[in-house]
């Protein structure tokens, strides 16, 4: 189970828009935080920050308003089956005995087995 912080719908639901949020918690809360928390589900929360918001709200609607109003359940998104992508014998496979031949510099720089990038520098630097 996760739970995110979806102040914005509660605001929606009750037709309070974040301007007016804004001028209740003032001194209190960050413009930017208001609007931040307003604008999308946040991730994570202070929670100073959430008791000053739903006491502001509390003040707009003059009723209690309880954290669980402004949290969200949201579904675990299942883990990818990657399954499929292990090697597959009757597939052709990267061959590092081949190598791979580009130009850096104007140079022609081969790329084989045993071949770091610190030794691909050193024969650059060498040249």
């Amino acid at each position: 189970m996760t739970l995110r912080l979806n102040l914005g719908s509660y605001l929606q639901r009750h037709q309070i828009t974040a301007y007016r949020l804004v001028q209740e918690t003032e001194g209190r809360v960050a413009p930017n935080t208001v609007y931040a928390l307003a604008r999308k589900p946040a991730q994570r929360i202070d929670l100073n920050t959430v008791s000053e918001v739903l006491h502001a709200l509390e003040r707009l609607t003059g009723e209690s308003v309880p954290i669980s109003e402004v949290l969200e359940d949201v579904a675990e998104t299942p883990k990818a089956d990657l399954s499929h992508l292990t090697a597959d014998p009757g597939r052709p496979t990267y061959d590092p005995s081949k190598a791979k031949v580009f130009s850096y510099g104007g140079y022609r720089v081969a790329i084989g087995p045993g071949l770091s990038a610190e030794d691909i520098v050193a024969e650059l630097r060498g040249r």
